[in-house]
């Protein structure tokens, strides 16, 4: 079966009635894309949305709440991986853009702790939702914009009690701003969502893993939940099959599972997860 391709960008956001024509498409697409396929499909669904709601830029950010503690700011909510749809601007300058530093450092994710504090619902929120005009006077601000942003659109998903996705939509042109109808559109694409807000926190190793997996990890279990097997998936890597087997032996030990058929359980959703 041929995958859908990312749709192309709208020159004009649609509106929240005829948007949702757009929005049933995307959900179709997305259940078109295989589980080894789950970076493409992410790409897809942040590249839709972004011409649904005038974005030039997009990101996806899995949290996990690690401990439940009134005096973390972030509430012991901690982001563990990010996927951004285009790098940057300060990126391209070697500036590091790791989810742990943009809280700490007045990033992209400085206001983390707005949404945090509202846990365990979908909600979405504009920067001038959960900000006073001033603010955009401020240092704060400038460094948004020297990344190249203006204004920016995260949508909250909560995915399990100590699990969430973070989608956020950017808008890299001044003057420009998200309106309500916007939110509206963001939130309504991701609403429809939880079976694949799952399986993309489950390919990053956020969800029913004990750690997160690194790059490689997630390569071969990309390739693990596929019918090829594992001289073919060494030969695809380009690695020896005994180097390949033990990338296997790690993923199987991060998810709990004794085999590929466990892997395609927790993929179906036939166990229940938790950290």
């Amino acid at each position: 079966m041929q995958q859908p391709s990312a749709s192309k960008l709208r020159r004009k956001p649609l509106g929240v009635e005829t948007s949702k024509g757009h929005t049933y498409v995307l959900w179709d697409d997305l259940a078109g894309f295989g589980a080894a396929r789950s970076d493409l499909a992410l790409q897809h669904l942040l590249t839709t949305v972004c011409g649904l709601v005038g974005a030039q830029n997009a990101y996806w950010l899995g949290a996990v709440r690690v401990a439940e503690d009134e005096r973390d700011p972030l509430l012991g909510w901690h982001p563990r991986a990010a996927r951004y749809l285009h790098p940057l601007a300060a990126a391209k300058k070697g500036v590091s853009h790791k989810p742990q530093s943009r809280c700490n450092r007045g990033g992209i994710e400085d206001l983390t702790s707005v949404h945090v504090r509202m846990a365990g619902r979908y909600r979405a929120y504009r920067l001038r939702d959960i900000v006073s005009p001033q603010w955009f006077e401020g240092d704060a601000y400038a460094r948004y914009v020297d990344q190249g942003i203006h204004d920016s659109l995260v949508v909250g998903v909560p995915v399990t009690k100590t699990a969430e996705a973070y989608y956020g939509f950017l808008k890299t042109r001044a003057n420009n701003p998200f309106t309500e109808e916007h939110r509206e559109v963001a939130l309504y694409a991701m609403r429809g969502l939880a079976w694949f807000h799952r399986k993309v926190m489950l390919a990053e190793g956020l969800l029913g893993a004990r750690s997160p997996l690194s790059p490689m990890e997630r390569r071969v279990l990309s390739l693990l939940l596929t019918e090829h097997s594992e001289k073919c998936i060494a030969a695809n890597l380009d690695v020896a099959p005994a180097t390949l087997h033990s990338y296997v032996r790690d993923v199987f030990r991060k998810f709990g599972v004794s085999g590929r058929n466990g892997l395609t359980a927790l993929w179906l959703g036939g166990t229940t997860l938790t950290r």
